[in-house]
C-alpha cells in the first residue's frame, strides 16, 4: 500500500526586505550549521539513462544513523523562491521536498512573507514518527534562525554557537608580530576579534570582498592585511581551481607548482585548461595554530554558492519555463553538463533542440525557454561576467606584496599557465650609457638601483609589480589596465621631485600594452611570456623623455579614458610600426603639459 506523503506549510513575516530574507535563506551552509543539521559527503554527478544528474550524498542523523539519497539540482528564481528534492535510498523516507518562498507583506513596508512547504514521502510507517521528531521540527527551525539573525540576541530561542577554541596566546604573539608590518591597526583588531568570534564557517572562509564590507574598510587593504597576516602565520592561504561557468571550486592546492594544466568539472561536462583570471582563485582561512576550524558542506548546489546565477529550472522533455530577466548586462541562458549557452539581452522566446538554442521570433513578457530535445535540461539565466571580488591568481600574483612576502610561490618548472588579461608596463632610463661612461660604474649602479626603489614604491601602490630588472629597465605587471596607466603617469609626475631630492637629472619613457600572456616559471620567479610582454617592450621604444606611450585600444578602456581626462595631458595618437610585428600599430603619447603636475588619483 503506497503511504500518503505528509506536507506542511508555515508563513511568517519578518520586518527585512527580500533581499535581505534571500540572503539568509539561501545561503544554506550557513543556514544549516544554525540550526544544527548534519554536515553532508557528496559525491560526483551522475545521470541515468535521460534523467537529469544528481549527486549521491550520504551523512550521519545525530552523528549515528547513517544516510544516502540521491540529491537533484536545486531550482530557484533569485529573491523569489528555491526548491530542492532529496529521493532517499535507504531508511524511512522515499524523498523528502523543500521549497522555499519570499514575497513582499500585505502590510507593506520592510516586511517579507517566507512560506515553507515541506513533503516527507514515507518509505514505511515507521517514518510517521521519525518526520514528527525529526523532519519536521528541523523545518520549524528555519524560522526560529530568521528571528535569531534579526531579532535581540535576547529573544534568540536557537542555541548560541559553543564558544570556539583559540590559542589566544598564540593570537596575541602573532598580532605583534603583524604590526611589523605596513598594516592599520584597526584591521588587526576586526582580524582578531573575526578569528576569535566569528562561526567556523567564518572563520575558515576569510573573504576580503566580505570582510570589507563588514569592517567597513577598502577591499584592497583588507587583501594586504591577510597577506601580511598569512605571512606571520595568523592566516592560511591555499589556491581554488574554479570552473569558469559555475564558478564551484573543483580542486584545492596549497602550491600554485601544484596546479595541473587542465581540470574536469562534472558539472559542465567541460575539460578546462587552467587559467589565471577565470580558474585560480586564492582563499584564506584561519591557521590551525590559532584556531580550528572548519567550513562544513551540508549543501553543494544552493543559489548562494553561484551567485552569478539568477534563476535555475529542471525542465522535462515538452517542459516550458518562464525566467524573471535580471537587470543586468552579459547574461545568458546554458544547459549545465552540455554547456550549451545562448546569449540574452531582452525579454524572448527560446527553444532548446538535440543541435542547441534556437530563438524564436515572437514576444514573451519575460524568458520563455521551451525544452524541445529528448532529454530532461537544467537551464541556468546567469551572469556571464567574472566578479570582480575574486581574488584571481591573475590578480594577486600582480601585486608587490605578494611577489616580496611569497617569493617561492611559482609554477612548476615547465609549467605554463594562461592569462587572458594583463597589463605589462617596460621602462627605460634615457641616456644611461652616458651615464655609466659620465659617472663611472659604481656611482651610476647606486644612481641606478635608487631609481628601481623610486619605480617599484609607485607600481607597488598601484597594485602591480615588478617582474624583473633587465638592465636599467624594469618590466612590471597589473592585473588591471587602469592601475598600470596610474603608475606610469605617476612615474613621470614624481620624477622631478624624486631628481630634486636625489640630486639627480634621470629621464624616463615608459610603454604599456594589455592583451593575453602566458605565466611561467623563469629561474624560480614567476614570469611572463608573449605577443603582450613583446608588444609592451616595443611600444616603450617609441616613447621620449617624459612620456607614456599605450595602445589606442588600451586608452578606449573606459576606466583608463576617464583616468586620463583628469589629469590635463597632452595625447596625441599616431601610427607605428614595430619591429618584428606584423602591420601598423595604433599607438598613443601621453605627455605632460608644461607647468602642469596634477597628482595621480
Amino acid at each position: 500500500m503506497k503511504l500518503k506523503p505528509k506536507v506542511y506549510i508555515l508563513e511568517q513575516e519578518f520586518p527585512i526586505d527580500r533581499k535581505m530574507a534571500w540572503q539568509l535563506l539561501a545561503d544554506n551552509n550557513r543556514m544549516n550549521d544554525a540550526i544544527s543539521l548534519f554536515p553532508v559527503a557528496f559525491g560526483q554527478a551522475k545521470t541515468e539513462t535521460s534523467g537529469v544528474f544528481y549527486r549521491e550524498a550520504a551523512a550521519k542523523v545525530m552523528g549515528l544513523v547513517p544516510m544516502k539519497w540521491q540529491e537533484f539540482p536545486f531550482e530557484w528564481q533569485e529573491q523569489e523562491y528555491y526548491a530542492v528534492e532529496r529521493r532517499y535510498l535507504s531508511g524511512p523516507l522515499l524523498y523528502y521536498k523543500l521549497k522555499v518562498e519570499l514575497s513582499d507583506a500585505a502590510t507593506g513596508g520592510m516586511q517579507t512573507k517566507v512560506r515553507l512547504t515541506a513533503e516527507f514521502a514515507p518509505r514505511n510507517v515507521l517514518a510517521y514518527p521519525a518526520i514528527q521528531t525529526t523532519g519536521l521540527p528541523a523545518v520549524k527551525k528555519i524560522m526560529l534562525y530568521m528571528e535569531n539573525a534579526h531579532l535581540d540576541a535576547q529573544s534568540s530561542k536557537l542555541a548560541k554557537p559553543a564558544v570556539p577554541k583559540v590559542n589566544h596566546a598564540e593570537l596575541e604573539r602573532l598580532s605583534n608580530d603583524l604590526r611589523a608590518y605596513p598594516v592599520a591597526e584597526e584591521f588587526i583588531a576586526q582580524l582578531k576579534a573575526h578569528l576569535t568570534e566569528s562561526s567556523d564557517q567564518d572563520a575558515a572562509q576569510l573573504v576580503p570582498s566580505q570582510l570589507a564590507k563588514r569592517w567597513e574598510m577598502d577591499s584592497e587593504q583588507v587583501l594586504r592585511g591577510l597577506l601580511y597576516a598569512t605571512k606571520t602565520g595568523l592566516s592560511d592561504m591555499s589556491w581554488h581551481v574554479i570552473c569558469p561557468n559555475c564558478r564551484v571550486s573543483k580542486d584545492d592546492h596549497r602550491s600554485l607548482s601544484d596546479l595541473e594544466q587542465q581540470f574536469h568539472c562534472d558539472l559542465c561536462g567541460v575539460l578546462y585548461d587552467v587559467n589565471f583570471d577565470q580558474s585560480v582563485e586564492l582563499q584564506f582561512a584561519v591557521h590551525p595554530n590559532v584556531r580550528q576550524a572548519y567550513a562544513e558542506v551540508y549543501c553543494v548546489g544552493g543559489p548562494v554558492i553561484t551567485p552569478h546565477i539568477k534563476a535555475q529550472r529542471i525542465l522535462h522533455p515538452g517542459d516550458h519555463a518562464e525566467f524573471l530577466l535580471a537587470d543586468q548586462a552579459s547574461m545568458r541562458l546554458r544547459v549545465l553538463q552540455k554547456n550549451d549557452q545562448v546569449p540574452v539581452e531582452q525579454k524572448g522566446s527560446f527553444r532548446y533542440t538535440e543541435a542547441g538554442w534556437i530563438e524564436e521570433a515572437r514576444e514573451a513578457s519575460n524568458i520563455s525557454v521551451i525544452n524541445d530535445s529528448e532529454k530532461d535540461i537544467v537551464v541556468a539565466l546567469e551572469n556571464a561576467d567574472w566578479s570582480k571580488d575574486t581574488v584571481t591568481a591573475a590578480k594577486v600574483t600582480a601585486m608587490q606584496e605578494f611577489r616580496d612576502l611569497f617569493s617561492s610561490e611559482v609554477l612548476a618548472p615547465g609549467q605554463k599557465i594562461a592569462i587572458g588579461q594583463v597589463t605589462i608596463l617596460f621602462t627605460d632610463l634615457k641616456g644611461s650609457t652616458a651615464l655609466y661612461e659620465e659617472a663611472g660604474d659604481a656611482n651610476a649602479y647606486g644612481r641606478v638601483r635608487g631609481h628601481f626603489d623610486f619605480l617599484t614604491e609607485h607600481i607597488k601602490q598601484n597594485s602591480g609589480s615588478v617582474v624583473k630588472t633587465i638592465g636599467d629597465a624594469v618590466m612590471a605587471v597589473f592585473s588591471k589596465p587602469s592601475d598600470g596607466v596610474r603608475a606610469a603617469l605617476a612615474i613621470q609626475q614624481k620624477l622631478d621631485a624624486f631628481n630634486e631630492q636625489t640630486n639627480d637629472t634621470l629621464l624616463l619613457r615608459l610603454g604599456l600594452f594589455s592583451g593575453p600572456a602566458i605565466a611561467v616559471n623563469s629561474n624560480d620567479r614567476l614570469d611572463y611570456f608573449g605577443r603582450t610582454v613583446n608588444l609592451a617592450a616595443r611600444v616603450q621604444g617609441q616613447g621620449d623623455a617624459g612620456e607614456v606611450i599605450l595602445s589606442q585600444e588600451l586608452l578606449e578602456q573606459p576606466d583608463v579614458a576617464a583616468l586620463v581626462d583628469t589629469q590635463g595631458l597632452l595625447v596625441e595618437p599616431f601610427i607605428a610600426e614595430l619591429k618584428g610585428v606584423t602591420g601598423e600599430q595604433a599607438l598613443v603619447r601621453l605627455r605632460m603639459q608644461e607647468m602642469v603636475h596634477k597628482e595621480v588619483v
